[in-house]
C-alpha cells in the first residue's frame, strides 16, 4: 500500500513537471491533457486519474514552484557557513539562478486570475513570499547590524528598496537590460554592496 501511494507521489510529480515544460515551450493555452500524457508516456486516463482539469494541473505547478522558492530562501537563511552578506546575495540572485521559474509564476493569464478563484490563492501565496522575502532581508541586516556594531539609519526604508530591487530583478524581462547573465549577476551584487555600505 504504501509503495503504491509513492509511487502515485512519482507520476503525479512527472505530470506536475511535463506541464511546467509544456508551457514553458508552447504556452498554457496549448498545454493539454493529452500532450502531457504523451510527454510522459501513459494515457490520458491516467493523468486524469491524478488531476480532474487542465487548470488543476497547472496549479500544482504554481504551488510546486512557489515551494522551492521557500525551500531555496530558507536554505540560504539556515547555512550557518555564510555571512549575513553572503545570505543576501544569494537571496538576491535567486531570480537568475531559478530565471524560467520566476518567468512561469509571473505568466499566469490575466483571465484565469479574474476568472478562477483558485488562482487568486496563488496570487495569495505570491503575496505570503513577497513578505516572507521582507521578512528575511531584515534578518540579514539585523545580523549585519549585530557584527558591524552600528544600526542602519533606516532599516525599514532599506529592507523596502532592497525589495524593490528584488521585484525589479525577476520581472520578466529585467535580463534585456544586460548583455548577459553574468553580467546581470556582477550588476545586482554591485547594487547590493552599495545599499549596504549605507
Amino acid at each position: 500500500m504504501r509503495k503504491t501511494k509513492e509511487e502515485a507521489q512519482i507520476t503525479k510529480e512527472k505530470i506536475i513537471q511535463a506541464s511546467y515544460e509544456i508551457i514553458q515551450e508552447k504556452g498554457y493555452e496549448q498545454m493539454t491533457r493529452d500532450n502531457i500524457a504523451a510527454k510522459v508516456g501513459m494515457t490520458r486516463g491516467a493523468v486524469n486519474w491524478h488531476f480532474s482539469s487542465k487548470e488543476d494541473i497547472y496549479l500544482a505547478a504554481l504551488h510546486k514552484i512557489l515551494e522551492d522558492f521557500k525551500a531555496e530562501r530558507q536554505q540560504y537563511l539556515d547555512n550557518d557557513m555564510s555571512s549575513p552578506e553572503e545570505k543576501l546575495e544569494n537571496l538576491f540572485l535567486m531570480p537568475i539562478k531559478m530565471r524560467e521559474k520566476y518567468r512561469f509564476i509571473n505568466g499566469i493569464p490575466e483571465y484565469l486570475r479574474r476568472r478562477d478563484e483558485r488562482f487568486s490563492h496563488v496570487l495569495d501565496q505570491m503575496a505570503e513570499n513577497r513578505k516572507d522575502f521582507i521578512v528575511c532581508v531584515q534578518q540579514c541586516l539585523s545580523d549585519i547590524e549585530k557584527r558591524r556594531g552600528r544600526a542602519y539609519k533606516n532599516k525599514e526604508a532599506l529592507s523596502h528598496i532592497l525589495y524593490f530591487l528584488h521585484e525589479g530583478l525577476h520581472a520578466n524581462h529585467a535580463d534585456s537590460a544586460f548583455e548577459d547573465r553574468d553580467e546581470m549577476r556582477q550588476r545586482y551584487k554591485s547594487y547590493l554592496k552599495l545599499l549596504l555600505e549605507e
